[in-house]
């Protein structure tokens, strides 16, 4: 086969460039539409890159803060716990003394207490 044959075959036109040069054989409009596309990518590639870093360093920022942050809440929330649970423990000191110093009216408030729940109960759509 001569050359002549095989170019009469391809109908793509070639233009010479340092690319169709450097790589013989193959039509100068795929490799342009090729590093147009690679050059494409390329940026795109770069701008990811700098929101990633961009993103990278404003949580390299805020973490120490929000870090002490939390640090902080959860601070209160175990002191909240803490005064929680000593109240509860007082009303219980104070239900049980009462009980003993009281018995009848501790017993007639507790069945009303009762009986409120019931109330609740039954109108509680099932």
């Amino acid at each position: 086969m001569d050359s002549t044959s095989a170019s009469q075959r391809h109908s793509v036109p070639t233009t010479t460039t340092p690319l169709s040069i450097a790589v013989p054989g193959l039509p100068a409009l795929d490799l342009s539409k090729t590093l147009n596309l690679q050059k494409q990518q390329l940026e795109i590639y770069r701008e990811l890159l700098e929101a990633l870093a961009a993103s990278e360093q404003e949580s390299a920022t805020t973490f120490p803060e929000l870090s002490k942050s939390l640090v902080n809440h959860i601070g209160t929330l175990h002191k909240l716990k803490e005064d929680l649970q000593d109240i509860f423990t007082r009303i219980r000191a104070l239900k049980t003394h009462f009980r003993g110093q009281y018995p009848e009216v501790y017993d007639y408030v507790q069945s009303l207490h009762v009986d409120e729940l019931d109330d609740e109960d039954e109108s509680t759509p099932v």
